[in-house]
C-alpha cells in the first residue's frame, strides 16, 4: 500500500471516531454550562421560618384561629435550565440521648416532604432562577394541639410526655415510624434528587425545648434548627432514653 492510502486510511478512521465521539463531547459540555444547578438554603427567620395562623375545617367555629410556626428551607435553581422531576425526601432521623449521642432511628424508611404551598405533588419542575420553600414541620399553638393533632402523634421515644410537638411535614407517612418530635435533639438527614440535577443530602440539627413563645424571636430560642453534617459517630439504638 502506498503512503497516500494509508493517509486516507488514517483520515477515514479519525473521521469515524470524531462521527462517534463528538455528539459525546457535545453533551457533556452541554451539561456542564446549560445544567440546572440546585442551591439549598436555610436562615432561621423569615421567610424561612415565621409565625402564621391556621383556621381548623374541623371546629364548630370556622372563624377560630389558632397560630401556628412553619420551619422550611429553600430550594432554588441557579443553572442556565430547567430541573426535572425533583423530588424532596426524609430519609433518615437521629434522636440524641441523655449522654448527647446521637442514635439512629431503625428500620426508617424514606418518605416525600411538602412542598410549600403545593402538598399533592411530590415531583415539580424547577425553572432556572425559580425559587421553591420546602416544609420541614411546623409547631401548631397547644390547644390546637390538643383537640387536632395529639392522636396522631408518632413520637420518636415511647415515653415522650404530653408536651408540644414539633410536627413533620409529610403529605404522606407510615403508621411504623415517627411524625413528629417532642423536646429534645435531632437529626435529619434529607434527600434532593431530580431527573437531570444532581442529588443532594442535606443534614439538618433540630434542638427544641418542647416550649411555646408567641413571639418569634423568643420562639427561635426554645427551638434551634440548624444545618449541620451526617453525625460521624451515630450509634444503632439502644434502649429508649430521654
Amino acid at each position: 500500500m502506498q503512503i497516500s492510502d494509508w493517509v486516507l486510511i488514517g483520515c477515514t478512521l479519525l473521521l469515524g471516531i470524531c462521527a462517534l465521539f463528538v455528539p459525546y463531547l457535545a453533551e457533556i459540555v452541554k451539561r456542564k454550562l446549560f445544567s440546572p444547578n440546585i442551591e439549598i438554603g436555610f436562615q432561621l427567620l423569615p421567610p424561612f421560618c415565621h409565625k402564621t395562623w391556621l383556621g381548623s375545617r374541623l371546629s364548630i367555629q370556622p372563624r377560630m384561629k389558632e397560630p401556628v410556626y412553619y420551619f422550611r428551607f429553600l430550594v432554588i435553581n441557579e443553572g442556565k435550565s430547567r430541573a426535572n422531576n425533583c423530588e424532596i425526601c426524609l430519609e433518615n432521623l437521629w434522636n440524641y440521648d441523655a449522654s448527647q449521642t446521637p442514635r439512629l432511628h431503625p428500620n426508617f424508611s424514606p418518605v416525600n416532604m411538602a412542598w410549600s404551598g403545593n402538598h399533592t405533588k411530590s415531583f415539580v419542575n424547577i425553572n432556572p432562577e425559580r425559587r421553591m420553600y420546602v416544609d420541614i414541620g411546623h409547631i401548631s399553638s397547644t390547644e390546637y394541639q390538643k383537640k387536632y393533632e395529639k392522636e396522631k402523634f408518632i413520637d420518636v421515644r415511647e415515653d415522650s410526655g404530653d408536651g408540644l410537638r414539633f410536627m413533620l411535614e409529610l403529605p404522606r407517612y407510615f403508621y411504623s415510624q415517627p411524625n413528629c418530635l417532642a423536646a429534645g435533639r435531632y437529626i435529619l438527614q434529607i434527600g434532593f434528587y431530580s431527573e437531570n440535577a444532581k442529588n443532594q443530602k442535606v443534614y439538618f440539627d433540630i434542638s427544641w425545648t418542647g416550649k411555646w413563645q408567641d413571639k418569634e424571636d423568643e420562639m427561635f430560642k426554645e427551638i434551634v434548627i440548624k444545618r449541620t453534617s451526617k453525625p460521624k459517630n451515630d450509634t444503632k439504638p439502644g434502649p429508649a432514653s430521654n
